[in-house]
């Protein structure tokens, strides 16, 4: 039976789980989004992004970032729906955005590059099981950010793992929607991340 691509494979699971609102946000640009708890504003006029945002340490952000120009490369087979032998390496880059396709007010906030390592399941399929281990770098305009994780579908969580400059002691994890363009896919990607910061006040993108 011919195996499928890790990333083109259905997705079965939605984005955080249970598909609760979320706040699309901007890294790096002057906010970062709304923290769980975060106090609604008072005043009778509209809400501005680059106010100071306060929450108690810990607080959760969420955020979602979409995926341009997504890429892989590498060792192994390019034809679709091929996967890599075990032990074979791949790269994945793509461009980062505030929003969704390219129509006005889409700004990019970063990019994203990715090394993954074939382990084809060894133990056979099922649910532990993973077809890929995945190191993940997002460069930000004030730092980076650090996931990594195992895949064995076009939709995987990974964890948070670290960040420089703002990002520094970041955690938390996130779900990752890839879809590159060398697997048949239409070079979009989708991150939806849940993360926590130990700075918990930000003003035009100073903590």
């Amino acid at each position: 039976m011919e195996k499928e691509s890790p990333i083109r494979q259905p997705a079965r699971r939605r984005l955080l789980g249970g598909g609760a609102a979320l706040v699309t946000a901007t890294l790096g640009l002057g906010f970062l989004g709304k923290r769980i708890g975060q106090a609604e504003p008072q005043s009778g006029g509209a809400a501005d992004s680059t106010v100071t945002v306060t929450a108690p340490s810990g607080a959760p952000i969420e955020l979602r970032l979409y995926g341009r120009n997504w890429h892989i490369q590498g060792e192994g087979p390019r034809a679709r729906w091929a996967r890599p032998e075990r032990g074979q390496s791949q790269v994945v880059f793509g461009e980062l955005l505030d929003g969704a396709g390219d129509s006005a007010g889409v700004a990019k906030v970063g990019e994203f590059y990715a090394t993954c390592t074939c382990v084809d399941a060894p133990f056979g399929a099922g649910p532990l099981a993973a077809a890929f281990v995945e190191h993940h770098t997002l460069n930000l305009s004030e730092g980076t950010l650090t996931g990594m994780g195992t895949s064995q579908g076009e939709e995987s969580t990974f964890a948070i793992v670290g960040g420089t400059g703002r990002y520094v002691g970041a955690r938390g994890s996130y779900v990752a929607r890839q879809l590159p363009v060398e697997l048949g896919g239409d070079g979009t990607a989708e991150l939806v991340l849940s993360i926590t910061l130990d700075g918990v006040a930000t003003r035009n993108g100073t903590a």
